[in-house]
């Protein structure tokens, strides 16, 4: 609201080209406001006002001024010659009423009573991932997702049993589950939502315990036609890769090898070799072989586009169609997706209305070439010739005839004539509802939900010639592949899913009451098919009929199965004067994958909240938005770790007999029955405090939880005399896991002038626990082991204390399993005090799993320009390495840079990055290379995970286009990360334990625009 004095002053000519000084007042609904910015649209000219609310600005006739303030509505005033001005904010409530998609319908944030976490669609649309989850990482507090070459993990508020821990996901109401999220086109997405504790869960019940992702898509809305394109071109560039030592090294460091085995032995190499090495002037005898600079590409191609339609009257649509093209780093491997979404909605009566949402998704991977093995990219040493000078496949190796192993394992060889595979995968969701509203306050629901999955996949493994010897032209024996195969894979699977749906809203001035009541039907069919045939006479045929069709060359084999779920829900909230919040939820599911005598699971829940800033002695602290406390309690289950058929019976082909003198196949029992087995039960009490002022100038949301789960399904042994096989034993619900954790969220937003930015900081700490394995107390899995009293992913193994120094190995500081060590040897702690290195020395070492994960992130907006950063990182954890990922000469491996760090008799320090070195058959590389934490490397990091500069053209730059908006962007993934690890340094922080895997990572940079008619 303005005020305006002195509106009949008449200016002299041309006085509105001239500076006249404007004064003015800003006040809200309880005075003056201090700090406001005042500025002249378009210019760098602006002021704030005084602690009275009082600014003076010099302006010309026409100007428009802008008045800001964090926590009320912008208003843009035009000039028109006035001497005085009064302005009058409003609040921004828009905060207060956020909605929060929760199970079955959305409510208000800020009465919310559970643990719930949500990204918005912004968040999303500008990352160019593949994969939805890897562009919410580090995001949302409690949520730990872990993005590795091929394959990402989510897990929320740690690992809840000894098994998968995966959360449950909801898209548009419809259980669905990480791979049809993930292939999600993430400018469909309106936002996600994370239920994190059992008050927000339980009305999921037995498929809840770990969570619940709720996927809320676009709806059309009410207006004219808006038609959106999206579109990225990215480069993807290899961050990591595994920096191999050239040939000369190998043989360098082959001999020293040697010399530390036994300084009297013929070296592996002459001096004359290691400088043809060196120089590269016999490259068919002498190469310097690089695998992963051979066979793989250091840049790739990512390509996205979406165009989206909506609008609609009578009948409101959104419909968008999506593609991505992915090139991989292996030549000739590529992937493609295509998305369509159509969601529609109608009021047919005023109490009467229908929606309904359709899904499609196709994937298709393509490999025209035979792939690659990681591990042989390492295995095959770098003084392998790949392909010699004639054309012919690699024969030699140091000047010598190769080993036939590693002729058999050329990666060239195999990624050019190894053979193809291909794969098309589809997902389908449809969505029907209808809502009728027979009496006010009520809504009744009838919604069906069909969602089919569909692979099939084709490989093919190619013949292969027999290799010539480069130097006679023989050929060579056992270089060929002859048994070609083809292979078909196909399965599918659906879910029909029932709900009907019952919900009710009552108020007055004082008490708010919803409730909501359900039933659900739903029933999950599979099945799987795989087939091959060998020996095809050619390489060029695509049809599996071209394969021999003698028996022992073909096979058939597949699997069926399917479940039921009948599930009653209900949900109640109640609030008085929108400061007590209560709210119950109540779950009854019952499984066909339990006995009838045990198939019902009940899962309750209870909240409260308190809104102390609703309360009369706050009151004075309106710039308090909101001030809540809040708990819950609630119990959940897990299903996923039962099979459709574990209580059964099962009966294996097996213990055949005589009979009438002829050998006749038998069937005998596998696994007896388990009536008994029922479901694991997790146990959620949740505290939180939410407290926002200013309208978002500050915020914090703060949460401690205890998650217990008991009934863990765990195999107990069961006597010989049972006759039950070991790979049949009978599960019981024995096991329990304890998880306690910590969880803090901190915002900040401002706006100065023209001028605005946001920052935003996460946190989250898991303590983990494994409390009850029964009988099966430890559970050593080596490198890993379950034990009571420690955290799940634990390795156990011995514990070092750096290297032997000579001065160790003179006063016999040492101990061993039988061979005598050496200085630069690992120095084993003897923790049992006998003087020998055995199994009773290994002792709990660290994590795989962090206990701390966090995120931060930081918006800036200057008029059209944007500038945002996102990064993201861990600690507590640790990765294990072993064989030729981190072994010398293992399995002939090529050395890497990393081993220039080894203990010498030059650089004899006990802490050296590598112990001595030795030849892979050597007794001391097998006593260094015992399972120890000098074998376990800091995966620790920090990295930017995003960062995106873009500008949004004004509109009056681009209307006479036709165009509504329009902003370019470049956006950057992974352009930096800070790595703990001093040690190996050449592998992606977020690569799993093990060994032959792809520890590469990649990062991107990309050009977008998003265009809106």
């Amino acid at each position: 609201m303005i005020f305006a004095a002195n509106e009949t002053a008449t200016p002299k000519v041309g006085i509105s080209q001239q500076q006249a000084s404007l004064k003015g007042v800003v006040e809200d609904e309880l005075g003056p406001v201090a700090g406001a910015s005042v500025v002249v649209k378009g210019t760098t000219n602006g002021t704030v006002t005084d602690m009275d609310g009082n600014f003076t600005l010099e302006v010309k006739k026409g100007d428009v001024i802008v008045i800001s303030f964090i926590g009320y509505l912008t208003q843009e005033i035009k000039y028109n010659g006035e001497q005085t001005i009064k302005v009058n904010l409003k609040e921004d409530t828009q905060k207060l009423e956020e909605v929060v998609v929760i199970g079955y319908g959305t409510q208000k944030k800020v009465n919310l009573t559970g643990a719930v976490a949500s990204v918005g669609s912004e968040e999303l649309k500008e990352r160019v991932n593949t994969d939805v989850l890897a562009s919410v990482q580090g995001q949302v507090p409690g949520v730990t997702i872990i993005n590795r070459q091929g394959s990402i993990s989510i897990n929320m508020r740690g690992r809840g049993n000894l098994g998968t821990s995966s959360p449950l996901f909801v898209i548009d109401g419809a259980i669905a589950d990480a791979t049809l999220f993930s292939s999600l086109d993430p400018t469909s997405i309106e936002s996600v939502s994370f239920l994190k504790d059992a008050a927000s869960s339980a009305i999921y019940g037995s498929r809840a315990a770990y969570g619940v992702v709720l996927v809320k898509t676009k709806d059309g809305k009410e207006g004219d036609v808006k038609v959106t394109y999206d579109g990225t071109v990215s480069m993807k560039i290899a961050t990591y890769t595994p920096k191999v030592l050239s040939s000369e090294w190998y043989a360098r460091l082959s001999n020293e090898a040697a010399f530390n085995e036994n300084p009297n032995a013929e070296m592996p190499y002459t001096d004359e070799e290691i400088e043809l090495f060196r120089n590269g002037s016999n490259p068919d005898m002498y190469p310097n072989t690089n695998w992963y600079d051979l066979v793989l590409d250091d840049l790739a191609v990512m390509t996205k586009h979406s165009v989206s339609v909506s609008g609609g009257n009578k009948v409101k649509y959104y419909t968008s169609l999506g593609y991505m093209y992915d090139d991989k780093f292996t030549p000739g491997a590529s992937s493609n997706r295509y998305n369509m979404m159509t969601n529609l909605s109608s009021d047919i009566t005023s109490w009467l209305s229908w929606r309904s949402n359709f899904k499609y998704i196709q994937n298709t991977n393509n490999t025209e070439s035979g792939g690659i093995g990681y591990t042989e990219l390492l295995t095959v040493p770098s003084t392998y010739v790949a392909r010699q000078s004639n054309g012919e496949w690699g024969s030699y190796e140091g000047g010598n005839p190769a080993a036939l192993v590693n002729m058999q394992r050329n990666p060239l060889r195999r990624l050019e004539e190894g053979g193809w595979n291909n794969n098309k995968s589809q997902n389908t969701l449809i969505d029907l509802a209808l809502d009728i509203k027979p009496v006010k306050g009520l809504t009744l629901t009838g919604q069906m939900i069909y969602k089919a999955y569909d692979y099939k996949g084709k490989t093919y493994e190619a013949n292969r010639n027999k290799i010539k010897d480069f130097v006679t032209g023989k050929e060579l024996n056992g270089t060929d592949v002859t048994a070609s195969k083809m292979t078909y894979d196909w399965n599918e699977n659906t879910r029909l899913t029932y709900n009907g749906l019952a919900n009710y809203n009552w108020s007055n001035d004082n008490h708010n009451i919803s409730a909501l009541g359900g039933v659900s039907y739903e029933h999950y069919k599979y099945q799987q098919q795989k087939s091959w045939r060998r020996n095809f006479p050619t390489n060029g045929m695509t049809g599996i009929n071209g394969g021999s069709s003698a028996p022992s060359d073909m096979n058939t084999e597949g699997d069926v199965y399917e479940d039921k779920l009948m599930s009653y829900f209900a949900r109640l909230n109640y609030s008085f004067q929108d400061r007590y919040l209560l709210e119950a939820n109540f779950r009854a599911d019952a499984s066909s994958r339990f006995h009838k005598d045990n198939r019902w699971g009940f899962f309750p829940s209870f909240s409260a909240g308190w809104r102390i800033n609703q309360e009369g002695f706050m009151q004075d602290a309106n710039w308090i938005d909101n001030l809540k406390l809040r708990a819950s309690w609630g119990q959940l289950g897990n299903i996923n770790n039962v099979g459709q058929y574990d209580y059964f019976a099962t009966y294996v082909q097996g213990g055949n007999y005589n009979f009438e003198n002829t050998i006749v196949s038998g069937i005998r029992e596998g696994k007896p029955a388990n009536t008994g087995l029922g479901w694991e039960t997790v146990t959620i009490t949740n505290v939180g405090v939410d407290f926002d002022i200013l309208n978002g100038f500050f915020s914090f949301t703060g949460e401690f939880y205890d998650k217990q789960t008991k009934d863990i399904l765990l195999s107990y042994p069961s006597p010989a005399e049972v006759g039950i096989n070991k790979d049949y034993k009978v599960s019981q619900n024995i096991g329990k896991v304890s998880n306690k954790g910590l969880e803090f969220n901190v915002s900040h937003n401002n706006n100065i002038g023209d001028f605005s930015y946001t920052v935003g900081f996460n946190l989250s700490k898991n303590w983990n626990k494994v409390k009850d394995l029964g009988a099966n107390d430890p559970m050593i899995e080596d490198p890993w082991i379950k034990k009571v009293g420690y955290a799940i992913g634990t390795f156990y193994g011995f514990r070092t204390d750096g290297l032997l120094t000579q001065e160790d190995i003179d006063n016999g500081n040492y101990i061993t399993d039988g061979i005598t060590p050496q200085a630069g040897d690992i120095k084993y702690v003897d923790l049992d005090g006998d003087g020998q290195l055995t199994d009773k020395d290994r002792d709990y070492l660290a994590c795989d799993v962090p206990d701390i994960t966090y995120g931060v992130n930081l918006n800036l907006r200057y008029k059209g320009f944007e500038l945002s950063m996102f990064g993201q990182g861990v600690t507590g954890t640790m990765v294990r390495f072993y064989q030729e990922q981190a072994w010398a000469f293992s399995d002939n491996a090529s050395p890497r840079e990393f081993h220039l760090k080894r203990w010498t008799v030059d650089n004899p320090d006990p802490n050296a990055a590598y112990p001595r070195i030795y030849p892979r058959t050597s007794t001391h590389s097998t006593f260094n290379n015992k399972f120890s934490d000098f074998w376990l490397f800091d995966s620790d990091y920090f990295r930017i995970k995003n960062i995106t500069f873009g500008y949004n053209f004004n509109k009056s730059q681009i209307q006479h286009l036709g165009v509504d908006a329009l902003k370019l962007y470049v956006s950057a993934e992974n352009p930096f990360t800070i790595r703990a690890d001093k040690r190996m340094e050449d592998f992606d922080p977020e690569t799993p334990s093990g060994r032959g895997t792809d520890t590469r990572g990649s990062s991107s940079i990309s050009l977008g625009v998003n265009l809106t008619f």
